[in-house]
C-alpha cells in the first residue's frame, strides 16, 4: 500500500501540509474498513471552495480512489473512495465514502459518484426568540447566516470530476462536491457546495 504520509510530508509547508497530515489517520482508517476493495488506485489532492454560504471559503480536498470493485459490475463497477474536505475557515469538515463510476474517452475522464458522509458541524442552531435581550437575538441570527445547520450527523454525499490525464500517473481535474441531509425526518434542508482543482496520482 502507497506511504500516504511520506506523500504528503513531501508537500510544501504550510496549512495545506498541516491539514493533510491531520486527515491521514481518517484517511488509513477508513481504508481498513474495505479490505475488499484491494489496493487504492488514486491519490487525488486539490483546494476546493464553497462559492456561496453560509460557510462560505476554501477548503482543502483528499480523496482515495479503489480499482473498480469487480463484484458490481453487473451495475458498471464503480470505484469505491474515501475521502474528507477540511475547511481552512473553521467551518465544517467531512469525511465520506461511497462509489464513484468513471467514463473514459482517450485522455479525458469523467468521474460521477455518491455516499455517506459524517461532519463535525453544527446539529442545530438556536432561532431568534420574543423575550430575549436584543445582544442575544443579534448573536442567534448572526450564527444562523454563517454557519449549517445539517440537523443530523450523517448527510448525502454527491461528487464528480472531470479530469485530463498528463501521463499514465498524473492527472487534474476540476472537481465539486455537495452535502445535503435530504431533508428527511427533519424541517430544515441545509446543503453545502464545493467546487475545487485537484492533482490525481495513479499507483
Amino acid at each position: 500500500m502507497p506511504d500516504i504520509l511520506a506523500f504528503v510530508k513531501a508537500l510544501p509547508t504550510g496549512a495545506v501540509r498541516r491539514a493533510l497530515l491531520a486527515s491521514g489517520p481518517f484517511i488509513a482508517a477508513s481504508i481498513s474498513l474495505l479490505p475488499t476493495a484491494g489496493q487504492a488506485q488514486e491519490l487525488r489532492v486539490g483546494a476546493g471552495y464553497a462559492p456561496h454560504g453560509p460557510e462560505q471559503g476554501a477548503s482543502v480536498v483528499v480523496e482515495y480512489l479503489f480499482k473498480p470493485a469487480q463484484a458490481l459490475e453487473f451495475v458498471g463497477s464503480p470505484r469505491p473512495y474515501v475521502g474528507t474536505q477540511l475547511s481552512l475557515e473553521g467551518y465544517t469538515n467531512y469525511a465520506q465514502a461511497g462509489l464513484i463510476w468513471r467514463f473514459e474517452q482517450k485522455r479525458t475522464y469523467v468521474d460521477l459518484g455518491a455516499g455517506l458522509s459524517v461532519h463535525d458541524g453544527a446539529l442545530t442552531l438556536p432561532r431568534p426568540t420574543v423575550g430575549l435581550s436584543d445582544e442575544e437575538n443579534q448573536r442567534r441570527r448572526h450564527a444562523r447566516d454563517n454557519y449549517i445547520e445539517f440537523d443530523k450527523r450523517w448527510v448525502f454525499h454527491a461528487t464528480f470530476a472531470v479530469g485530463l490525464r498528463l501521463n499514465e500517473q498524473w492527472a487534474v481535474e476540476v472537481e465539486g462536491q455537495h452535502w445535503s441531509n435530504g431533508q428527511l425526518g427533519n424541517d430544515t434542508h441545509d446543503g453545502a457546495d464545493s467546487v475545487g482543482l485537484r492533482a490525481a496520482y495513479r499507483f
